[in-house]
């Protein structure tokens, strides 16, 4: 029994004894991150940019989303002249934080293509009534310019109706996660459980589905990887991302023709499952630190892990989707013209110095590898014609 100290939450202390006193890792995260009334995003907690708890890359720059929507622009456009429908384009993001990134898109759109800007609907999928506050306060100016954004519910459409473009910006780390762990050569599911006389909370064996077995079983047969590794040690730890395949196989059957694009933290399965990676990539974010205790502070920190490059690419392929590419952050934006967005910059602001040397500051982060340059950018594709082919100026 590996027992942490928590600064508990009256909230979860009342759901984990609703439950019997113990919970899967899944459940906690789930709790933690998306209870409406507690959670991280559920409650609009959630604080991201250089003075919250973590930096995206939505928040870091203005140009990252200038960079990205030139991409996307490309993509839009290819889509409609392939298409044989007259239907509007789509934009879609998947939590969308607190609206930086679609506030970003929609002013580029503004100044470079008002004629496609028309012909385009911008749909938020955002689960957490809290950052839906906080998203329409970003996007109040567009909104009041009569611009067609909406907040759906991927159930809300019809299956094969979507036309266009879905962006999940550091979605998938944040979705909740089964943690398995090597107990005495057997794989068991790790579960959080409370002692009711110490008021901590306590990761505790418990027993591994069947979902959870043929999930890993597939990956494993598929991918020739064995979970756990050769040689891993007692406690080896890792993460299952058991709800991408179930995320993508519904964006799949609502979409008619179009680009899925995902940017995460990703690490190859060699390197995710190897036996020195013995505890996974689980992380907590406050204050733009790492916490370690991933039970502190409960609702009132960022809870994230890495997504596995080999699983997302299968479970992607096996819902039907076709790859495009896999491309590093740092790369992809290069190639979308950050270079040539620097110069632009130290000409716009050669008057005044420490703004263009702090966008500058800024942009570099967006690709240093130390940094966010290490984001991998995951680009697959649905055409009813299979022989259609799509351009990404960002895969090289």
């Amino acid at each position: 029994m590996k027992s942490l100290p928590v600064n508990n939450q009256e909230w979860l202390i009342k759901k984990i004894i609703k439950k019997g006193g113990t919970i899967s890792f899944y459940d906690y995260m789930d709790l933690v991150l998306n209870d409406p009334n507690n959670g991280y995003y559920g409650s609009g907690r959630a604080n991201l940019g250089s003075k919250g708890d973590f930096v995206t890359s939505p928040s870091m720059s203005d140009d990252f989303a200038f960079l990205l929507s030139k991409q996307i622009h490309e993509w839009l456009i290819q889509v409609k002249n392939k298409s044989i429908y007259d239907d509007k384009l789509s934009v879609i993001e998947f939590g969308a934080g607190d609206g930086t990134l679609m506030s970003g898109l929609l002013a580029y759109f503004l100044i470079h293509d008002k004629k496609l800007l028309k012909n385009v609907c911008f749909i938020i999928f955002e689960p957490n009534k809290g950052m839906i506050k906080k998203q329409h306060k970003k996007l109040e100016k567009y909104l009041k310019l009569g611009f067609d954004i909406l907040w759906k519910n991927l159930e809300d459409l019809e299956d094969n109706t979507l036309n266009g473009v879905v962006l999940a910006n550091e979605v998938l780390d944040a979705l909740p996660v089964e943690r398995i762990i090597n107990s005495k050569g057997k794989m068991h599911r790790q579960g959080v459980s409370l002692d009711k006389k110490s008021g901590k909370l306590f990761f505790e064996e418990i027993t591994i589905t069947q979902e959870l077995k043929k999930s890993i079983a597939s990956v494993q047969e598929r991918l020739d990887i064995n979970i756990p590794p050769k040689n891993a040690p007692e406690g080896w730890t890792t993460e299952w991302h058991i709800d991408n395949k179930k995320w993508l196989k519904a964006i799949y059957a609502k979409m008619n023709n179009g680009i899925v694009l995902i940017i995460d933290y990703a690490k190859e399965a060699k390197r995710y499952y190897s036996p020195s990676n013995s505890n996974g990539t689980l992380i907590s974010y406050k204050h733009q630190k790492i916490v370690e205790n991933v039970f502190e502070s409960p609702g009132n920190c960022d809870l994230t892990s890495h997504v596995c490059i080999e699983s997302l690419i299968y479970d992607s392929e096996t819902s039907g989707f076709e790859t495009i590419g896999i491309v590093k952050q740092g790369e992809a934006l290069l190639a979308l013209g950050l270079a040539e967005r620097l110069f632009e910059i130290q000409n716009e602001l050669k008057d005044d110095i420490s703004k263009a040397l702090f966008r500058r500051e800024a942009l570099l982060r967006l690709v240093d590898p130390i940094c966010l340059g290490d984001f991998k950018w995951f680009i697959f594709s649905k055409f009813n014609n299979k022989k259609i082919k799509i351009n990404s100026s960002c895969v090289r």
